[in-house]
């Protein structure tokens, strides 16, 4: 049998922070309310903040990227296609139910029932079977290597079966029973989650008794209620506000560069203009990334021209420049794509979810009226335009949206994003995806199932120059993240975004 390569959680404890004593409430403001509490049925950060805290995935993500065994304590690869997981003894459910082996098979086949579908499924493509092995020991069977099988166990949280099976997946959407750190309270739409400390948590109780997460769409609002000591740690906090923070005397500013990359989907599916890779080269030449940054994210945030960014294995900083603002070259490539007068179009942002968003768009709908290019700009609050792009049923030709890849891979984006589906007998088109290439999807596929990682690099390179000559996206930056925390907390944000309360403690 070949060696572990995970081993037993002691070696890593140390860069976590131990539970302390309790008191007292934490309160967190984001910009939009969670989507639902099935921590396996969202796509959303925000969604994502309130489910991790309350559920524990099979292995958890340190700060620098590296993996953490969490509920499984060692991964062996017993060939090419199976791995044997073995599962933490002495984990129980906040309801009581213990977590085994069975459990997590009933996971993986949840995931894979193509049935009922969750919104990551689309991760677990290649598991053919999950065999119980003994009582805290399965074997995860794929119909082909998967290059990402360790990095995608942080993307697979474990839920109670009994609970799950006696009332529903849509109550257990609304009425989460998990076995992380807090405890699922109440869930308030669009008003607040809240949750509390568990203390039978087998890592040890969370130092915080209470979190709240709060829905504040309004940047000054979130500032306000920081300022005035209503909530103690905002996202998004916009790059104006930063003096009136850190001069509060209150809270301070907390900057770190993200994982997230910020774009506009184009819609290449279509007859009209957007299905000319000449007239998507000219968009991008015709939208001034740097002023973008300089003027409405105060300087935070980092150009970009690909899918990835530094922090993902496969990022080639050669074939990720931004694309030069250049409205001259704009207006050739439109003129040789037949489109000298220019064209209009439908182009959709959400409003508070991301860092100033609303305000993003709109300065790209200004810059591309310079070059001749229409763009009518339709706002919606985040819940109904996430839903949309899930469903992808949005009305409108291009739409803003951001990615955060938690994985550090970039399968987790490339893949989840850009795959076709065009592959007979492979995995199912990506959701999120609106471009078709065969060839792209044939390098995305073998990418993922190839372990030998300078091939997979070769690979990556390969996609990521195609991606750039058919420019799917308007690519416009890396963000940076810019939290307003209160001077009572001690915290620090993580390039993942992730708010994980257990990290957390009050002064």
């Amino acid at each position: 049998m070949r060696q572990p390569l995970v081993v037993a959680l002691s070696i890593v404890v140390l860069t976590l922070g131990m539970a302390h004593a309790q008191s007292g409430r934490m309160v967190i403001a984001q910009g939009v309310d969670a989507t639902t509490m099935d921590p396996n049925d969202h796509r959303e950060t925000p969604t994502g903040n309130v489910t991790a805290n309350i559920f524990d995935p099979l292995m958890k993500r340190a700060v620098d990227g590296g993996l953490i065994p969490w509920l499984v304590t060692e991964a062996t690869p017993i060939d090419d296609l199976t791995w044997e997981l073995q599962l933490r003894e002495g984990v129980t459910f906040h309801n009581g139910e213990a977590f085994d082996a069975e459990v997590a098979k009933f996971n993986f086949d949840r995931l894979t029932d193509s049935d009922a579908p969750l919104r990551t499924s689309d991760l677990w493509t290649s598991v053919s079977e999950v065999t119980v092995e003994g009582p805290y020991t399965i074997r995860v069977h794929t119909a082909r290597p998967l290059a990402t099988f360790l990095t995608q166990l942080t993307q697979i949280f474990m839920v109670p079966q009994t609970y799950i099976e006696e009332n529903g997946a849509a109550h257990f959407a609304s009425n989460p029973v998990g076995s992380g750190p807090y405890r699922f309270v109440r869930w308030a739409r669009d008003q607040e989650v809240v949750l509390a400390a568990f203390d039978d948590y087998w890592f040890g109780a969370p130092s915080i008794q209470e979190i709240v997460f709060r829905p504040i769409p309004e940047s000054s609002s979130r500032v306000a209620e920081l300022v005035t000591g209503g909530v103690d740690i905002i996202t998004n906090l916009s790059p104006e506000a930063v003096p009136l923070v850190s001069g509060s005397g209150q809270a301070v500013a907390s900057t770190v560069p993200s994982i997230r990359n910020i774009f506009i989907v184009l819609n290449v599916t279509g007859e009209g203009p957007l299905d000319d890779p000449r007239v998507r080269l000219a968009l991008n030449h015709a939208v001034d990334k740097d002023t973008i940054i300089r003027t409405i994210l105060g300087g935070d945030g980092v150009a970009n021209g690909c899918p990835l960014n530094p922090y993902m294995y496969g990022y080639v900083e050669a074939l990720c420049d931004p694309f030069p603002f250049d409205p001259e070259r704009a207006r050739e490539l439109l003129a040789e794509a037949g489109y000298a007068d220019g064209f209009t179009f439908t182009m959709g942002s959400p409003d508070g979810r991301y860092l100033n968003d609303r305000q993003v768009a709109e300065a790209v709908v200004g810059q591309l009226a310079a070059v001749g290019v229409r763009a009518e700009l339709r706002v919606q609050e985040w819940s109904s335009y996430v839903g949309q792009v899930l469903e992808r049923s949005i009305p409108t030709d291009a739409w803003l949206i951001g990615w955060g890849n938690s994985q550090f891979d970039a399968d987790n984006t490339m893949f989840s994003l850009l795959y076709g589906g065009t592959i007979e007998g492979g995995a199912p088109r990506s959701v999120f995806t609106y471009m078709y290439d065969a060839t792209l999807d044939a390098l995305l596929a073998e990418a993922r199932a190839t372990v030998d990682q300078a091939r997979r690099a070769e690979l990556y390179a390969d996609g990521l120059a195609l991606v750039r000559d058919a420019a799917p996206w308007i690519f416009l930056y890396q963000q940076v993240d810019i939290y307003g925390v209160s001077t009572r907390i001690d915290w620090d944000p993580r390039p993942d975004e992730l708010i994980w309360a257990f990290d957390a403690a009050l002064r």
